[in-house]
Protein backbone atom coordinates (compact mmCIF):
# COMPACT_ATOMS: atom_id res chain seq x y z
CA UNK A 1 0.00 0.00 0.00
CA UNK A 2 1.48 3.41 -0.74
CA UNK A 3 -0.05 6.65 0.39
CA UNK A 4 -0.40 9.31 -2.45
CA UNK A 5 -2.71 12.49 -2.85
CA UNK A 6 -5.03 10.97 -5.56
CA UNK A 7 -8.42 10.71 -6.27
CA UNK A 8 -10.82 8.29 -8.02
CA UNK A 9 -12.98 10.24 -10.68
CA UNK A 10 -16.01 8.97 -11.92
CA UNK A 11 -17.70 7.97 -15.03
CA UNK A 12 -21.04 10.07 -15.61
CA UNK A 13 -23.87 9.51 -18.30
CA UNK A 14 -22.57 12.64 -20.88
CA UNK A 15 -22.07 10.66 -24.42
CA UNK A 16 -20.04 8.38 -22.54
CA UNK A 17 -17.01 11.14 -21.51
CA UNK A 18 -15.26 9.62 -18.73
CA UNK A 19 -13.94 12.64 -16.22
CA UNK A 20 -10.95 13.26 -14.60
CA UNK A 21 -11.13 15.39 -11.34
CA UNK A 22 -9.26 15.97 -7.90
CA UNK A 23 -9.74 14.92 -4.60
CA UNK A 24 -8.01 15.56 -1.00
CA UNK A 25 -4.95 13.06 0.15
CA UNK A 26 -5.89 9.58 1.06
CA UNK A 27 -3.95 6.70 1.87
CA UNK A 28 -5.86 3.95 0.25
CA UNK A 29 -5.04 0.72 -1.83
CA UNK A 30 -5.04 1.82 -5.54
CA UNK A 31 -8.40 0.53 -7.12
CA UNK A 32 -11.61 0.82 -9.41
CA UNK A 33 -13.18 4.73 -9.24
CA UNK A 34 -16.39 5.17 -7.60
CA UNK A 35 -19.73 5.65 -9.60
CA UNK A 36 -21.49 8.16 -7.58
CA UNK A 37 -20.85 11.72 -9.12
CA UNK A 38 -17.77 13.62 -7.84
CA UNK A 39 -17.13 16.34 -5.64
CA UNK A 40 -17.06 20.08 -7.41
CA UNK A 41 -13.80 21.78 -7.70
CA UNK A 42 -14.22 23.74 -4.44
CA UNK A 43 -15.42 21.65 -2.34
CA UNK A 44 -12.17 20.12 -2.09
CA UNK A 45 -8.60 21.27 -1.42
CA UNK A 46 -5.91 21.12 -4.65
CA UNK A 47 -2.51 20.61 -4.13
CA UNK A 48 -0.68 23.45 -5.63
CA UNK A 49 2.50 20.50 -6.40
CA UNK A 50 3.16 17.60 -7.01
CA UNK A 51 3.00 15.18 -4.35
CA UNK A 52 7.12 14.64 -5.10
CA UNK A 53 9.18 16.89 -6.55
CA UNK A 54 11.17 15.31 -9.40
CA UNK A 55 15.41 15.28 -9.25
CA UNK A 56 16.97 15.73 -12.60
CA UNK A 57 17.76 12.10 -13.20
CA UNK A 58 21.42 11.70 -15.20
CA UNK A 59 21.21 10.21 -18.76
CA UNK A 60 20.97 6.44 -18.63
CA UNK A 61 23.73 4.19 -19.89
CA UNK A 62 22.64 2.27 -22.69
CA UNK A 63 20.59 -0.83 -21.63
CA UNK A 64 22.14 -4.27 -22.27
CA UNK A 65 18.28 -5.45 -23.88
CA UNK A 66 17.65 -3.59 -27.00
CA UNK A 67 15.34 -4.56 -29.73
CA UNK A 68 15.87 -7.02 -32.23
CA UNK A 69 18.06 -6.04 -35.51
CA UNK A 70 21.16 -3.87 -36.41
CA UNK A 71 20.53 -0.49 -34.43
CA UNK A 72 20.08 2.54 -37.37
CA UNK A 73 22.48 5.75 -37.50
CA UNK A 74 20.99 9.02 -37.01
CA UNK A 75 20.38 10.78 -40.69
CA UNK A 76 19.03 14.35 -40.53
CA UNK A 77 15.37 14.36 -40.27
CA UNK A 78 14.97 10.64 -39.50
CA UNK A 79 13.70 10.05 -35.62
CA UNK A 80 15.35 7.12 -34.85
CA UNK A 81 15.22 7.46 -30.56
CA UNK A 82 12.33 5.92 -28.44
CA UNK A 83 8.99 5.23 -29.45
CA UNK A 84 6.23 6.68 -27.39
CA UNK A 85 4.52 3.59 -26.24
CA UNK A 86 1.94 5.16 -24.51
CA UNK A 87 0.91 9.14 -24.00
CA UNK A 88 -2.03 9.60 -21.93
CA UNK A 89 -4.14 10.94 -18.90
CA UNK A 90 -4.73 8.05 -15.99
CA UNK A 91 -6.86 8.98 -13.02
CA UNK A 92 -4.74 10.94 -9.94
CA UNK A 93 -4.74 7.01 -8.22
CA UNK A 94 -2.90 5.66 -11.38
CA UNK A 95 -6.08 3.85 -12.61
CA UNK A 96 -7.01 3.96 -16.76
CA UNK A 97 -9.37 5.79 -17.89
CA UNK A 98 -10.33 5.74 -21.63
CA UNK A 99 -10.41 8.71 -23.81
CA UNK A 100 -13.58 10.83 -24.58
CA UNK A 101 -12.86 10.12 -28.30
CA UNK A 102 -9.72 8.98 -30.48
CA UNK A 103 -9.50 11.39 -34.40
CA UNK A 104 -8.66 9.82 -37.38
CA UNK A 105 -5.20 10.45 -36.96
CA UNK A 106 -5.06 8.38 -33.99
CA UNK A 107 -5.10 11.51 -31.41
CA UNK A 108 -6.97 10.58 -28.48
CA UNK A 109 -9.28 13.45 -26.35
CA UNK A 110 -9.35 13.35 -22.20
CA UNK A 111 -12.28 14.76 -20.74
CA UNK A 112 -11.29 17.51 -17.72
CA UNK A 113 -14.01 19.07 -15.75
CA UNK A 114 -11.60 21.08 -13.90
CA UNK A 115 -8.19 20.93 -15.96
CA UNK A 116 -6.59 19.25 -12.80
CA UNK A 117 -6.08 17.07 -10.85
CA UNK A 118 -5.48 14.00 -12.85
CA UNK A 119 -1.86 12.56 -14.29
CA UNK A 120 0.01 12.69 -17.23
CA UNK A 121 1.48 9.80 -18.44
CA UNK A 122 4.51 9.12 -21.32
CA UNK A 123 5.93 5.88 -21.88
CA UNK A 124 8.91 4.60 -24.08
CA UNK A 125 10.64 2.38 -25.22
CA UNK A 126 13.62 2.20 -27.37
CA UNK A 127 13.04 2.86 -31.58
CA UNK A 128 15.42 2.30 -34.44
CA UNK A 129 18.97 3.61 -32.55
CA UNK A 130 18.45 0.42 -30.38
CA UNK A 131 19.18 2.54 -27.26
CA UNK A 132 17.11 3.11 -24.25
CA UNK A 133 15.08 6.10 -23.32
CA UNK A 134 16.75 8.47 -21.59
CA UNK A 135 15.79 10.25 -18.51
CA UNK A 136 17.07 13.85 -17.92
CA UNK A 137 14.06 16.05 -16.69
CA UNK A 138 15.82 19.40 -16.76
CA UNK A 139 18.55 20.40 -19.14
CA UNK A 140 17.77 24.78 -18.88
CA UNK A 141 20.73 26.95 -19.86
CA UNK A 142 19.94 30.60 -20.19
CA UNK A 143 20.78 31.42 -23.93
CA UNK A 144 21.09 28.16 -24.92
CA UNK A 145 18.27 26.41 -26.92
CA UNK A 146 20.37 23.59 -28.14
CA UNK A 147 19.83 22.40 -23.92
CA UNK A 148 17.09 20.24 -23.66
CA UNK A 149 15.58 17.89 -21.54
CA UNK A 150 15.41 14.12 -22.84
CA UNK A 151 11.61 14.36 -21.83
CA UNK A 152 10.66 16.66 -24.49
CA UNK A 153 6.89 17.98 -24.33
CA UNK A 154 4.62 21.06 -24.83
CA UNK A 155 1.35 22.41 -24.91
CA UNK A 156 -0.13 24.80 -27.64
CA UNK A 157 -1.71 26.76 -24.45
CA UNK A 158 -0.74 28.38 -22.13
CA UNK A 159 -0.89 26.21 -18.89
CA UNK A 160 -2.19 27.78 -15.39
CA UNK A 161 -1.39 31.39 -15.85
CA UNK A 162 1.60 30.32 -18.68
CA UNK A 163 4.29 32.25 -16.50
CA UNK A 164 7.64 32.05 -18.44
CA UNK A 165 9.82 31.84 -15.59
CA UNK A 166 11.41 27.65 -16.13
CA UNK A 167 10.40 25.04 -13.33
CA UNK A 168 9.05 27.88 -11.45
CA UNK A 169 6.82 24.99 -9.46
CA UNK A 170 7.78 25.63 -6.07
CA UNK A 171 6.01 27.96 -3.36
CA UNK A 172 6.39 30.97 -2.56
CA UNK A 173 6.89 31.33 -6.56
CA UNK A 174 4.59 29.06 -8.27
CA UNK A 175 3.15 29.63 -11.98
CA UNK A 176 2.55 27.92 -14.93
CA UNK A 177 3.71 26.89 -18.30
CA UNK A 178 4.12 28.57 -21.35
CA UNK A 179 2.20 27.26 -24.56
CA UNK A 180 3.64 26.71 -27.75
CA UNK A 181 1.33 27.43 -30.72
CA UNK A 182 1.48 25.84 -33.66
CA UNK A 183 3.65 23.10 -31.76
CA UNK A 184 7.21 22.85 -32.77
CA UNK A 185 10.41 21.51 -31.43
CA UNK A 186 12.49 23.80 -33.02
CA UNK A 187 16.16 24.78 -31.61
CA UNK A 188 14.70 28.67 -30.27
CA UNK A 189 14.97 29.85 -26.70
CA UNK A 190 11.07 30.20 -25.96
CA UNK A 191 10.59 26.48 -27.31
CA UNK A 192 13.60 25.30 -25.13
CA UNK A 193 12.44 27.34 -21.96
CA UNK A 194 8.51 25.98 -22.38
CA UNK A 195 10.01 22.29 -22.26
CA UNK A 196 12.03 22.76 -19.40
CA UNK A 197 9.72 24.24 -17.64
CA UNK A 198 6.89 21.65 -18.60
CA UNK A 199 9.25 18.38 -18.66
CA UNK A 200 10.65 19.47 -15.11
CA UNK A 201 7.50 18.44 -13.27
CA UNK A 202 7.13 15.28 -14.16
CA UNK A 203 9.40 12.18 -12.48
CA UNK A 204 10.81 8.96 -13.90
CA UNK A 205 9.99 5.59 -12.91
CA UNK A 206 12.25 2.77 -14.35
CA UNK A 207 10.55 -0.43 -12.84
CA UNK A 208 6.58 -1.65 -13.57
CA UNK A 209 6.22 -2.03 -9.71
CA UNK A 210 7.39 1.16 -9.12
CA UNK A 211 5.20 2.83 -11.76
CA UNK A 212 2.77 5.64 -11.05
CA UNK A 213 -0.03 3.35 -13.21
CA UNK A 214 -1.71 0.49 -11.63
CA UNK A 215 -3.45 -2.27 -13.30
CA UNK A 216 -7.04 -3.16 -12.34
CA UNK A 217 -6.26 -6.39 -9.63
CA UNK A 218 -4.12 -3.11 -8.01
CA UNK A 219 -0.79 -4.29 -8.76
CA UNK A 220 1.81 -1.42 -9.86
CA UNK A 221 2.57 -1.66 -13.65
CA UNK A 222 3.67 0.26 -16.59
CA UNK A 223 0.35 1.36 -19.08
CA UNK A 224 2.05 -0.66 -21.90
CA UNK A 225 3.79 -3.73 -21.76
CA UNK A 226 6.47 -3.15 -24.14
CA UNK A 227 7.75 0.16 -22.00
CA UNK A 228 11.23 0.43 -20.07
CA UNK A 229 10.73 3.99 -18.91
CA UNK A 230 7.45 5.96 -17.73
CA UNK A 231 7.45 9.79 -16.60
CA UNK A 232 4.79 11.17 -14.76
CA UNK A 233 3.35 14.41 -13.92
CA UNK A 234 0.02 15.38 -11.57
CA UNK A 235 -1.24 18.23 -12.96
CA UNK A 236 -1.99 21.10 -9.90
CA UNK A 237 -4.17 24.11 -10.47
CA UNK A 238 -1.49 25.92 -10.53
CA UNK A 239 -0.33 24.57 -14.43
CA UNK A 240 -4.19 23.36 -14.87
CA UNK A 241 -5.31 23.06 -18.25
CA UNK A 242 -7.74 26.01 -19.89
CA UNK A 243 -11.32 25.51 -20.92
CA UNK A 244 -11.42 23.92 -24.14
CA UNK A 245 -9.16 21.72 -26.28
CA UNK A 246 -5.45 21.86 -25.25
CA UNK A 247 -2.74 19.77 -27.69
CA UNK A 248 0.31 18.39 -26.17
CA UNK A 249 3.43 16.81 -27.92
CA UNK A 250 5.76 14.75 -27.26
CA UNK A 251 9.27 13.02 -28.20
CA UNK A 252 11.33 11.40 -26.06
CA UNK A 253 15.29 11.43 -26.39
CA UNK A 254 17.93 7.65 -26.15
CA UNK A 255 20.80 7.87 -24.29
CA UNK A 256 22.90 9.38 -27.35
CA UNK A 257 20.75 12.24 -27.99
CA UNK A 258 18.30 10.94 -30.94
CA UNK A 259 14.42 12.07 -30.60
CA UNK A 260 12.57 9.49 -31.30
CA UNK A 261 8.89 10.37 -33.25
CA UNK A 262 6.34 12.71 -31.64
CA UNK A 263 3.41 11.28 -30.20
CA UNK A 264 0.12 14.25 -29.71
CA UNK A 265 -3.04 13.95 -27.09
CA UNK A 266 -5.66 16.49 -25.86
CA UNK A 267 -7.11 17.86 -23.14
CA UNK A 268 -10.58 18.95 -22.88
CA UNK A 269 -11.61 21.13 -20.23
CA UNK A 270 -15.39 22.22 -20.82
CA UNK A 271 -16.65 25.91 -20.07
CA UNK A 272 -18.90 23.96 -17.67
CA UNK A 273 -18.83 21.04 -16.05
CA UNK A 274 -21.45 18.11 -17.04
CA UNK A 275 -23.78 17.01 -14.59
CA UNK A 276 -24.62 13.85 -13.63
CA UNK A 277 -28.34 12.81 -14.71
CA UNK A 278 -30.41 12.63 -11.93
CA UNK A 279 -32.45 9.14 -11.01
Amino acid sequence: MRSKCWHVATRIGVSAAVILGLSACSATSPGKGPKSPMAAPDETPVPTVPPHTPTPVPTASPSAASPAGTPVKAEPGKPIGPVISFFGAVRADGTSVDPESVDSKGIPTYLSSGGSGFTLVVEAKPGLSGLEPARRLMAYEAGNPKSRPDLEIESNRDMGDGSPAVCDQMKPEIGGIPGIQPPSFAETQRISDAINDLSCRFETHVQPDDACTVEKNGDFAFMSKDSTTQYCMLVARAWGFPTGDTLLSVRVRDTQGNPGPVKQMRVRRPAQPPQPKKK
